[in-house]
């Protein structure tokens, strides 16, 4: 059976390039069922090696294909390595991966370049599998910059709108400042430890003293990296730009693959950043201050996309806070709750958007909830969820990460979590409400428009009604009233804390959770006074429209600058220096061989009298020597 892992993985792949080459043949029925069965079947395989996986009690199983990089020092195999926390990513990229795959039929039904989404989409998914199941950083770091190459493609997909094209170049460049980072940390640690296997180097840190300064480098420069692809300040900018490309691709980004890439990461690597004291500090705080930050950003959105992608990065921001208490389980646990409820949320405002012709803002919606009922209840519940309501998915995981916080002694850290799930609910709540309820505000054109609007079709419904399901019931994956809940026991080797491990089996309504939940009814409740019963259609905190204005700072302070620099370099230093070196050159090796060519007269006594003075000149040097 050691075969399936690698079908499973290389599915993808191959459905990319049989749509490739078939292009010009295939017609959008071959193209839907070559795309999505290729996921389905991977989704599938993942499930019979889990069950595989079960019954061989846990044993990890690594498999190499082939000797990718023949050299001592670094040792790199095409290798993988199939353990408990590769399979829950491998799992939830293929499983929600498939349904996004499903509903982008629908969706894209109207798209004249319906071939190309789909490969790009299925590239996307290969470079993720290879992130996730890498046994070696070498290979990680290849699908890496693969998830990196997609997002660009999918993002611009729609190229000949401006504003996509410089959001895919945006998405590329900036995770390309986090992506030298990451490099570097390899490169650092290919020199101290000699390999580039996950496991060598996870023992031969048993020979590391804690708050050793070359791990606490080799672990900030890892978490840099982390922050570019999972949108962690300095590095957030990209993403809520990224909303420019289809809304399954926001969907897909957001809950199964690129921005989860970083968490994977700090979690896959969590005994080198146990030994670092410091990274973790720096983790946690930088997490809790970008939970923070978004949330601000969030409430003063008025398209409806760019509020759940800043909602994505605040909620990145929570996954960080645990790792930086080293409550890695803690933030797998809400990595996965939170890829269900925010693909619910994506391809329920998907729906809106796809039946507004493209429509976001939303101060152009309003009463959708009569016109749109399934879907209008699909983003209730995915509201709910992620608000921290109970008893649905993220209730569990969220509270215990703040519970995690407050237990380790991070009280700043605790409070700043606190109030964000305050925010958290309070914004979308915001966002529901002005999508859906109250009086329609939609432009004359569609309100007039001879053909009514309606639900979507079945075939984006029903994979929605599936991220429904477990966007209200997931948390018994992780949580349990009494017993081992089966996420737990599954995660085992990342290094569950005690008090995890306390509050996952045995749950109580403490004063923090009976704090948090509170802060998100109240967070609700303001919402909804505001939105509905005053009415206050359009949020007049500018700056947090603006998201603080970091755009325009790093515009004004990295962009222009770079850009004088670069038109400086092009008008001035090239002509001047560059070229003029070049003709200074070309000047000098025309005079040269002009010497040379005169030297050449086809006189014989002209030849003889070269050699005579070569040889005579040899013959001096010779005897000069000899004498010292």
């Amino acid at each position: 059976m050691s075969f399936v892992p690698w079908i499973a993985l290389f599915l993808p792949l191959v459905s990319f390039i049989v749509q490739l080459l078939a292009y010009p043949i295939l017609t959008r029925r071959q193209t839907a069922w070559i795309a999505c069965s290729s996921l389905v079947v991977s989704f599938l395989l993942f499930v019979v090696i889990l069950l595989g996986y079960l019954q061989n009690d846990l044993i990890a199983m690594d498999l190499s294909l082939f000797k990718w990089i023949p050299i001592d020092s670094i040792n790199a195999n095409f290798g993988i390595r199939i353990d408990a926390l590769s399979l829950v990513m491998a799992l939830i990229i293929t499983g929600i991966g498939s349904l996004i795959h499903i509903y982008s039929v629908g969706y894209m039904d109207h798209e004249e370049d319906y071939v190309r989404y789909f490969a790009c989409l299925n590239l996307f998914i290969f470079a993720m599998l290879v992130l996730v199941l890498a046994d070696n950083l070498l290979l990680l770091f290849v699908g890496w910059e693969g998830v990196g190459l997609a997002s660009y493609l999918l993002i611009g997909y729609d190229y000949y709108r401006p504003k996509a094209a410089v959001a895919a170049v945006k998405a590329f460049v900036v995770n390309r400042v986090g992506d030298f980072g990451l490099l570097l940390g390899l490169l650092l640690t290919f020199h101290t430890f000699g390999t580039s296997d996950m496991m060598d180097i996870t023992q031969q840190l048993n020979g590391f003293r804690l708050g050793d300064p070359l791990i606490t480098t080799i672990a900030l420069l890892y978490f840099f990296g982390a922050c570019g692809k999972s949108a962690q300040i300095p590095l957030h900018v990209w993403l809520a730009d990224a909303m420019e490309g289809p809304t399954p691709v926001s969907a897909l980004i957001h809950a199964a693959t690129m921005v989860t890439a970083g968490v994977y990461l700090v979690v896959r690597m969590d005994a080198l950043f146990i030994l670092s004291p410091l990274a973790l500090q720096v983790i946690g705080t930088i997490g809790a201050t970008t939970a923070l930050f978004a949330a601000l950003c969030a409430i003063g959105q008025t398209d409806l996309k760019r509020v759940l992608a800043y909602s994505t990065v605040s909620q990145l921001g929570y996954m960080f806070m645990a790792c930086g208490a080293k409550a890695f389980y803690a933030a797998m646990f809400h990595l996965t709750m939170h890829a269900f409820i925010k693909a619910l949320l994506f391809l329920s405002a998907g729906n809106v958007v796809h039946v507004l012709n493209g429509l976001t803002d939303m101060r152009k919606m309003g009463g959708l909830a009569k016109k749109l009922p399934v879907t209008n209840y699909f983003f209730l519940f995915g509201v709910l969820a992620l608000s921290g309501v109970p008893p649905f998915a993220a209730f569990f995981s969220k509270e215990l990460i703040l519970a995690q916080e407050h237990l380790s002694g991070f009280d700043a850290l605790f409070y700043m979590g606190l109030f964000t799930s305050v925010l958290t609910a309070f914004y979308l709540t915001r966002a529901y409400c002005l999508t859906f309820t109250g009086t329609s505000r939609l432009p004359t054109a569609l309100e007039n428009s001879t053909e009514p609007i309606h639900d979507a079709p079945k075939i984006m419904l029903i994979p929605t009604s599936v991220l429904l399901f477990f966007s209200l019931f997931g948390g018994a994956l992780g949580f349990s009233a009494s017993g081992i809940p089966p996420l737990l026991s599954f995660l085992k080797e990342i290094g569950i804390t005690p008090s995890e491990y306390e509050l996952s089996t045995h749950f109580a309504f403490t004063a923090e959770l009976n704090m948090a939940v509170i802060g998100a009814f109240l967070g609700i409740g303001l919402a909804v006074f505001l939105y509905v019963f005053y009415s206050k259609q359009e949020n007049p905190i500018h700056l947090f429209k603006r998201a603080f204005y970091i755009d325009e700072i790093y515009t004004m302070f990295i962009v222009q600058p770079l850009k004088k620099l670069s038109y400086a370099i092009t008008s001035r230093v090239e002509p001047e220096i560059f070229t003029g070196s070049m003709q200074q050159i070309t000047k000098a090796t025309t005079s040269l061989a002009g010497f040379f060519q005169e030297m050449q007269s086809g006189q014989i006594r002209s030849y003889v009298a070269w050699m005579a003075a070569t040889a005579a000149f040899l013959v001096t040097y010779i005897l000069a020597m000899q004498v010292n």
